[in-house]
């Protein structure tokens, strides 16, 4: 059986920090991420990934919108003013309005609504590293 092509190349894995609430799904992101050949680190609540090293560069985010704490956009905007911001792509297993509206505004690569197939996930997370390359430093 042929092996599954890498989705990055692994000389220099770019790193994808993966921030739900949810154990289950952080698991889930988890394995698939690194298996695509990503470096993750992954964090359960905002205030874990807050007080964490972020990359400026070759990185990005998959959030989470809603968690207790914080909502994953209110996250996104803390990272952004403090000079530490990466492209991110939101996940939501909401569909409410409300929701809708709130990631339609942020300045999120993509919004993908839980349940999603793995390949527009990983196609986000192509591109948005590709923005952090680009622009050589946190947004």
């Amino acid at each position: 059986m042929p092996r599954e092509k890498k989705v990055v190349d692994t000389r220099s894995p770019a790193t994808v920090l993966v921030v739900d609430d949810d154990p289950s799904v952080l698991s889930s992101l988890n394995r698939l991420i690194s298996a695509s050949g990503f470096h993750v680190k992954a964090f359960g609540k905002p205030s874990e990934l807050l007080a964490s090293e972020i990359p400026k560069s070759n990185a990005c985010m998959v959030v989470d919108i809603d968690m207790p704490e914080m909502t994953g956009i209110d996250m996104c905007e803390v990272l952004k003013a403090s000079g530490r911001g990466l492209p991110a792509i939101l996940i939501t297993g909401r569909t409410d309005a409300r929701t809708r509206l709130l990631a339609a505004q942020s300045d999120s690569v993509a919004v993908l609504f839980k349940p999603f197939n793995q390949a527009p996930l990983l196609e986000a997370i192509c591109r948005a590293v590709a923005l952090s390359i680009r622009d050589g430093s946190a947004i």
